[in-house]
């Protein structure tokens, strides 16, 4: 048998809550490591700065009241933006709303939408009064980078990446070509200059008045962070041959506003981006970021966005928009990290824990959370229409969601989406004769749970181009005899499970429970051995009264 090749360490809190069990998962690590060989980014990382907080509200309506009045803390209390169906009705709003003094401090004719100042509540009737039935209201939401995360260090997916992202991922040493003839746009606070962006193309636009940019505050650098994650050199980039065009939409405190997000999505559109990343959110839903998102699918354009830091059930605007790639962060140990926001919106899993990335002008820095996770799928994006021409900008993000490896809950779930980016499968989905069981994860099923049984499912999935015939695992528990048990056969990306009924008893403190379990195809060599085992211990663990 072989050596186990990771440790799987979950620790779960039993609790009884109306006849049902609660569990909570820590950490679990990835059964494959990169190569030594690596670059190394040679400078010292400097500490990440700290992150503007903005906490979320989950009870934001989309539609405005008769108040006006916005939710604390997430919107502008002295904005609405006004948006029309119709180019008449939105030319005559403006039309009347100049003649009655009304204060219009940006207006946009692709968006049909208007961002009005206005000083009361009674402004706010009589701008609804002018505007007619024919438009919607909106509060204006604050935008904002994601928090910062601070994983503790016994936590849940803490494991850092450092300088082995792109080895992890799968990306070889000579990538030098990816992203060639296409432009990605990244809305963020803007790209500084950069060693690791020497000879990149960047096209500098600016929607903000940023008060800091000639003295520069801590927060500055995240675009540029985004950036080298995308095109840098030095070992971070994945497609370094890319174009890139920065469109400040947050302020060097890493805030920002909807409606010049919205404008940010059309200026990138419309200067030929083909790829829009955004390491940003807000958490509130407005008509004239939901056209801006339309827009943008309407010419194709694949649109990638974080879904937050709060390690909260929610996902932040635009990553909660249908067609948005909602971007969840995951550590070197293929574990969801605790401060990732996980929900429906999530799309894929990412690199988000520690990884290096550029600063402000020469500087380095370990950077984590899902604004460091949403670039990788952005560059991965890049590369994949670099490396196919047939490819337009929305075939290559399916396939780039087709080709992640299943994790957590088998298939689509609330933590990885789809799964966990992959771009060795991406790149190589066209190769014949790859063969490769992969022990995918193991996985506490919660929803089945109760006071009697747990069930554990070992997952298993093909992550080869051909069909597997008579696949089995290997399963021993708790050191004793192995089982093996015979899965039958899996199509390409299939996913399987063999599921073990567990007694709580079994995992209490004083027993104690580990796993090990490996793959094995009867027939062909397995082309990537390295992801066959997994093994693991569990235990519960039982609160104080």
């Amino acid at each position: 048998m072989k050596r186990p090749v990771a440790i799987l360490i979950i620790v779960l809190i039993l609790a009884y809550c109306g006849g049902r069990l609660s569990y909570h998962w820590f950490a679990q690590t990835k059964s494959d490591s990169p190569p030594e060989s690596t670059p190394v980014v040679s400078a010292e990382p400097s500490s990440l700065p700290a992150e503007p907080t903005l906490a979320p509200s989950f009870e934001v309506e989309a539609i405005m009241d008769d108040s006006f009045s916005p939710p604390e803390d997430i919107a502008f209390s002295d904005e609405l933006l006004v948006s029309f169906d119709n180019d008449s009705s939105y030319q005559r709003f403006l039309e009347n709303a100049a003649r009655e003094g009304i204060n219009v401090m940006r207006a946009n004719d692709r968006l049909r939408s208007a961002r009005v100042g206005i000083s009361d509540e009674s402004e706010a009737d009589r701008v609804r009064a002018i505007a007619g039935e024919d438009a919607q209201f909106d509060y204006n939401y604050i935008v904002a980078a994601p928090t910062t995360p601070q994983p503790s260090v016994s936590g849940q997916g803490n494991q850092a990446f450092n300088n082995q992202a792109l080895a992890w991922l799968g990306v070889p040493d000579d990538h030098s070509t990816w992203g060639a003839g296409i432009t990605v746009a990244i809305l963020d606070t803007g790209i500084s200059s950069h060693s690791s962006l020497d000879g990149v193309e960047i096209e500098r636009i600016s929607l903000i008045d940023d008060n800091a940019q000639n003295g520069r505050s801590e927060y500055s650098g995240h675009g540029t962070a985004v950036a080298s994650i995308i095109a840098g050199s030095s070992g971070t980039g994945i497609a370094p041959a890319s174009d890139l065009i920065s469109i400040q939409v947050m302020d060097s405190d890493g805030l920002g506003d909807s409606f010049t997000l919205a404008e940010g999505i059309i200026r990138a559109v419309d200067s030929g981006a083909e790829v829009i990343s955004m390491s940003l959110g807000s958490y509130g839903y407005t008509r004239a970021l939901q056209d801006a998102v339309d827009y943008a699918h309407s010419k194709n354009v694949a649109l990638v966005a974080s879904v937050g830091n709060d390690g909260s059930y929610a996902a932040p605007y635009p990553a909660q928009l249908e067609g948005v790639i909602g971007v969840s962060a995951v550590d070197a140990e293929s574990q969801r990290a605790a401060f990732s926001n996980y929900s429906s919106a999530v799309d894929i899993g990412a690199p988000g824990v520690g990884v290096y990335a550029a600063w402000n002008d020469n500087d380095w820095t370990r950077f984590s959370g899902t604004s460091a996770a949403a670039p990788y799928v952005s560059g991965t994006i890049a590369a994949t229409l670099s490396l196919d021409s047939k490819l337009n900008p929305v075939d290559a993000a399916e396939i780039v969601l087709d080709y992640a490896d299943d994790a957590s809950a088998p298939g689509i779930d609330i933590e990885v989406g789809q799964g966990i980016l992959n771009l060795d499968r991406v790149v190589n989905r066209d190769e014949s004769h790859i063969f490769d069981a992969a022990l995918a994860d193991f996985y506490l099923d919660l929803d089945q749970a109760n006071e009697s049984t747990i069930p554990l499912l070992v997952n298993v999935q093909n992550r080869g181009t051909e069909r597997l015939n008579n696949v089995s695992v290997i399963v021993t528990e708790n050191d004793g005899i192995p089982q093996r048990v015979y899965l039958g056969s899996l199509m390409e990306s299939e996913t399987t499970s063999h599921t073990i009924y567990l007694d709580p008893s079994q995992l209490m403190p004083e027993a104690g429970y580990t796993i090990f379990a490996e793959t094995v195809i009867n027939g062909p060599e397995d082309s990537r051995a390295g992801n066959d085992a997994r093994s693991g211990s569990l235990q519960l663990q039982v609160p104080d009264p």
